[in-house]
């Protein structure tokens, strides 16, 4: 019987602690090509001959060296592999396991998508001196099987592994004292101690993880990981924790996306149900109809879904419906042919369907498209094909669709004033963004990323906000939402003194704090004016200073000088 086999429990065990920390799936092979153990899509053929899909670890076996392959299906390595063409893989690194000089076995980490792939490349070299101290663990682990050592030898090897792990790790007992604490936990927590406890509360999921309240060494952190439960056959061991800081994670969630992310900010459990409905619908193509009230960021969300998709490198088109004249509407959508009509440009126009071939149209305010021009659209959902005006011929087309509505659709519906199969070819994964006044808890946040934003942009020093004016925020309804939260930073920022401590009430737009009385409310447009005003006043009236104010509240010259006059500045 195959070494490995003997200790195929404890391997699978392995494989999966392994792919807990490093979020990678893992899969080990036996010197027959047998799947010992395997992680999330690995795992159902666990104990199946994999000799067809298996030529990187033939390789292994019998050159005894490790292969890192960056393109499947692309490499030299790659070209004679009979499973090529099916291989969804995006990067494998495979190393052989020895026992007695001689190769039993092969450990293979495994990314199947594009953020997995990003995140392994930074620290290619640390995982890749981890999975050979893996495989060098495994090896150990069957010696001790072979040779009847102890399992506690089987964790001073353990031990070492955890150290390298670019996670703060803690392992703790039955008693939830503290066995084990790696470098990255003890700058949190101290050096370990024999009677350092480990205590976790207020345990909630946050996106694929969990975010919990940690205490050890009477430090208490809140923090986002994972906690695995041990079998007893892993001796004194219990409850394996892999964290991090839940601030400093939050912010490598944000920096995520291509840097899009960075304008999708948030706290809120609300917005984390969003966020991971966004990581879902990335890596497919489905049709997806975001909803929410204006200025709640649904351009933004349809942005990141492109940019982490497959077709981030093609066009994304936004187009809104609303605002397109419905004479030249169809025009827009499908181009024409040169001399399709009278006034037509000479030389023929592209459509947004055509210009979005390969990508991602965005179909803004959806709710305003005539009837019309629905029946059209149905049809190139059903087809993909359009045909210019003008034009006898029809165009193929491969676009993605991710509409955006701030109305009820199904009451449109039943208004026959939209299409109901139409709603429902677009309504297949719906993602609906709450209003910002039913998340709180993004306010702060987002207020001080505003306020950092225009600080920089108006070369003044950031302030802190004041408890009375926090407090005020939460309080409104936000009726704009974030674009509307936007605008009150913006104002504040171009109001505040730089003698001013913080932030305070009297910064405020004058009519802000009289949010219930609706005729008090201040519109974005006397905002903007207001905001206007006081930048001539600091800066003046002069053609150069002009230039300074518009660029100062990054609008064009000629947008300036309109807002001026429709002011009456």
């Amino acid at each position: 019987m195959d070494l490995l086999f003997k200790i195929k429990d404890d391997v699978m065990k392995y494989a999966e602690t392994i792919s807990q920390v490093l979020n990678i799936d893992v899969e080990v092979m036996d010197s027959s090509l047998t799947r010992i153990a395997g992680t999330g899509r690995l795992k159902e053929k666990v104990g199946f001959n994999m000799s067809r899909e298996a030529n990187i670890y033939k390789k292994v076996l019998h050159t005894k060296e490790t292969y890192l392959i960056l393109n499947p299906r692309k490499e030299q390595i790659c070209l004679g592999c009979p499973s090529r063409e099916t291989c969804k893989e995006v990067l494998e690194i495979s190393t052989p396991i020895f026992f007695r000089d001689e190769v039993v076995g092969v450990i293979g980490l495994i990314c199947f998508n594009k953020i997995q792939k990003k995140e392994f490349l930074l620290k290619k070299d640390l995982y890749i001196k981890f999975l050979k101290q893996i495989a060098s663990f495994i090896s150990s682990r069957v010696y001790q099987e072979n040779e009847k050592v102890l399992i506690e030898n089987n964790n001073k090897v353990l031990l070492n592994v955890v150290d390298r792990i670019p996670n703060a790790i803690i392992i703790t007992n039955k008693q939830n004292k503290v066995e084990l604490i790696n470098g990255m936990g003890a700058d949190l927590f101290g050096e370990f101690h024999s009677e350092m406890v480990v205590i976790a509360e207020n345990i909630k999921n946050f996106l694929d993880k969990k975010e919990f309240l940690l205490t050890c060494n009477n430090i208490s952190y809140n923090v986002v990981g994972d906690i695995l439960e041990f079998t007893a056959n892993m001796g004194r061991f219990r409850t394996l924790y892999v964290f991090q800081e839940a601030e400093s994670f939050k912010k490598y969630i944000y920096q995520f996306n291509k840097g899009l992310s960075k304008i999708f900010i948030f706290n809120s459990p609300q917005m984390q149900n969003v966020y991971t409905k966004i990581q879902k619908v990335t890596k497919t193509t489905t049709n997806v109809l975001i909803t929410g009230e204006s200025g709640t960021g649904k351009e933004v969300v349809a942005k990141i879904i492109h940019e982490n998709s497959n077709r981030a490198d093609k066009p994304f088109i936004p187009v809104n419906c609303g605002a397109i004249p419905e004479s030249l509407i169809e025009s827009e959508f499908f181009g024409y042919v040169k001399g399709a009509f009278t006034g037509a440009n000479p030389k023929g126009k592209i459509g947004f369907f055509e210009q979005a071939d390969g990508g991602t149209i965005f179909l803004d305010e959806i709710g305003d498209m005539p009837l019309p021009l629905q029946v059209k659209l149905l049809r190139v959902l059903q087809e993909k094909t359009i045909s210019p005006i003008g034009s006898d011929k029809t165009k193929q087309i491969d676009i993605r669709i991710i509409a955006a509505t701030n109305k009820d659709l199904e009451n449109l519906v039943q208004e026959n004033k939209f299409r109901e199969d139409l709603y429902y070819r677009l309504n297949v994964f719906p993602i609906d963004i709450p209003s910002l006044c039913n998340r709180p808890r993004d306010i702060e946040e987002l207020s001080e990323y505003f306020i950092i934003k225009y600080s920089k942009a108006f070369n003044i020093s950031p302030k802190n906000i004041s408890k009375e004016v926090m407090k005020a925020f939460i309080a409104y309804n936000w009726p704009g939402n974030i674009r509307e939260l936007k605008n009150v930073i913006e104002y504040i920022i171009n109001v505040v003194d730089e003698k001013d401590p913080m932030i305070s009430l009297k910064h405020l737009p004058p009519k802000f704090l009289n949010h219930n009385e609706k005729k008090e409310i201040k519109t974005l447009a006397e905002m903007e004016k207001e905001a206007i005003k006081i930048l001539m006043e600091r800066y003046g009236t002069s053609s150069k200073d002009k230039i300074k104010i518009a660029e100062t509240l990054d609008i064009s010259l000629a947008t300036l000088y309109r807002k001026i006059k429709e002011y009456n500045l």
